[in-house]
């Protein structure tokens, strides 16, 4: 620029104009040249950098035990594997560019500075560090309102994804209103912490912008000082100017990726909080043989758990169930049987004492080997989207067609498939719509006999059918699989007598344990919950938890 306006120029060559001007471009051209290809190659490391930290958190938040997930929001939990991530794979396709573009383009206009005219280059030195004062005044803002900012996101999405998901129950609460504003109530709560953090980042930029002003007001009045004096060309003051402004360039996007480097960092501790988060239920057993069928069985050994330490769930249970054997759990709402059940399959450890299978603590042997052995199936059983056959293979990716039909037919489903247009392929909705609740809790127990587990814990997974239709399921599934051992878990005990042994929980404590028969003769709690059903059963009502509850608390208000 320099030769331009001081030689070729004056001197009319149009030779040494078009030489100049074309190295001029050339420049430009390589500059842009450098800096798409950078950012080129950094977009692909952020793409792989995302890609492996979003599989990371996957397989880390699959291995969480079942009380995270009962803690977290889902929509906390996409804000994190998703918006988190992605602001750190934003901020690492800019980092790498910025830091090396910045470094080598301030060395180069800084030699260059000092080579047009050195005594100008140190007067602007000294605003440099008016740069890192200002950053350090602004870090603390800017930190806790991008860490603030980046929770309320979660916070948001969560709450979101609860709305959307919960609309058909909303509706029948009357509820339309009260939902809408609190999840618009978050949504504003969100606004105003990201208008907080863009108001401290203008702040920010504002007083980098002012200092870059005083640089150049210092330039030019200098320059103007040296050109007077003869020690500056006017070529020299417009590329010692041009350079000026490049030399502040890379330090004010040092200082905007400062500003991205504090919400990387709140998005950093959002994630690693999760990656550092141990399952409470710890997989560190190494045990992965388990006797099929059982040769001794299950045992509880005074196990207490409580879900807050002030509150016990269990007190001192000691029960065992034999290799193929038929047990129910009876009991009030509430008295403790789906925790236990819980304990049994390992979803929760006890908060005393210990559960044993095959004479081996259950945590001696690994999640999975302990997993394909004890099989629970909850009252609300997810299904997937995709065909019933792909959602019964979660259990066995290599069933065959035989052996998913022994065990619709096991599950009472063959009627019910001969029904749906296509049959196994089937497509099902999202959460299984387009099947009834009791239909889905058929094709639940179905995909866990798939597992041939040696104990099957049904948690009142038969609630949704009636009261013929489930005795008939627990005793096709007995008959399918005789040395199956089975935990039954219902509130309509009619459906039950025919088990093994039935064990009577109240309170967390175990109170009686026999046979029906025997129970019926000699213990007047089980007696009195047995003859309440046969009471409520002869009035035409279901003997539902809901209802059970119910009643409950009509009993005690009168």
């Amino acid at each position: 620029m320099r030769h331009l306006l001081d030689v070729a120029l004056p001197q009319k060559n149009l030779g040494r104009t078009i030489l100049t001007v074309s190295l001029i471009a050339l420049c430009f051209i390589g500059r842009s040249a450098f800096g798409g290809l950078s950012g080129l190659l950094s977009f692909r490391v952020a793409q792989r950098l995302a890609q492996d930290l979003r599989t990371e958190l996957l397989v880390h938040m699959t291995n969480l035990s079942a009380d995270w997930h009962e803690r977290m929001m889902l929509g906390e939990k996409l804000s994190r594997i998703d918006q988190d991530v992605e602001q750190i794979s934003q901020y690492a396709a800019d980092v790498g560019n910025t830091i090396f573009r910045t470094i080598v383009f301030f060395v180069i206009n800084l030699a260059i500075m000092a080579t047009l005219n050195w005594r100008m280059t140190i007067s602007v030195l000294p605003l440099l560090p008016l740069f890192f004062g200002v950053r350090l005044h602004f870090r603390q803002q800017i930190q806790s309102r991008a860490d603030r900012a980046q929770t309320e996101v979660g916070n948001a999405a969560g709450n979101l994804a609860e709305h959307l998901g919960a609309v058909p129950q909303i509706q029948i609460l009357g509820a339309e209103d009260a939902r809408v504003s609190s999840t618009v109530r978050s949504w504003l709560e969100l606004l105003d912490a990201q208008w907080q953090q863009r108001r401290t980042e203008v702040a920010f930029s504002i007083s980098i912008t002012s200092i870059l002003a005083v640089g150049i007001v210092l330039v030019l009045g200098l320059g103007a000082h040296e050109y007077f004096v003869g020690a500056l060309t006017v070529g020299g003051l417009v590329a010692f100017y041009a350079y000026v402004t490049r030399i502040f360039e890379p330090v004010s996007a040092a200082m905007e990726l400062y500003a991205k480097t504090q919400r990387m960092m709140a998005s950093t501790r959002r994630v690693r909080e999760v990656l550092e988060t141990e399952p409470s239920v710890p997989d560190k057993g190494v045990g992965q043989i388990i006797a099929d069928p059982l040769a001794v069985g299950l045992r509880c050994d005074n196990v207490s758990f409580a879900y807050q330490p002030e509150r016990m769930t269990l007190r001192s249970v000691t029960l065992c169930l034999n290799g193929g054997e038929r047990v129910a759990l009876v009991g009030k709402s509430g008295s403790g049987k789906s925790t236990l059940a819980r304990l049994f399959a390992r979803i929760a450890d006890p908060t005393d004492g210990c559960i044993l299978l095959e004479n081996l603590p259950l945590s001696e042997y690994t999640l999975r080997a302990l997993r394909k052995t004890v099989c629970y199936v909850p009252q609300q059983p997810l299904l997937f989207s995709g065909t019933v056959r792909d959602n019964l293979r979660y259990a066995s990716a290599g069933a065959t067609n035989s052996e998913i039909r022994a065990v619709i037919d096991a599950a009472q489903l063959t009627t019910v498939l001969r029904r749906l247009p296509l049959g196994l392929d089937t497509m099902l909705g999202t959460d299984a719509a387009g099947i009834s609740g009791g239909e889905r809790q058929r094709l639940a127990v179905a995909r866990a006999l798939l597992r041939r587990p040696s104990i099957l814990i049904l948690d009142e997974s038969t609630s949704a059918l009636d009261l013929p239709t489930e005795e008939a399921l627990f005793r096709a599934v007995a008959k399918y699989r005789p040395d199956m051992a089975m935990i039954l878990i219902s509130h309509r005990l009619r459906s039950l007598d025919w088990v093994d042994r039935i064990i009577v929980l109240d309170s967390g404590e175990v109170v009686a344990e026999g046979t029906h028969a025997r129970l019926h003769s000699d213990s007047k709690f089980y007696r009195s919950l047995y003859d309440r059903e046969n009471t409520i059963g002869n009035t035409g009502q279901s003997m539902s938890p809901a209802s059970d509850r119910l009643r409950d608390e009509v009993s005690l208000n009168t």
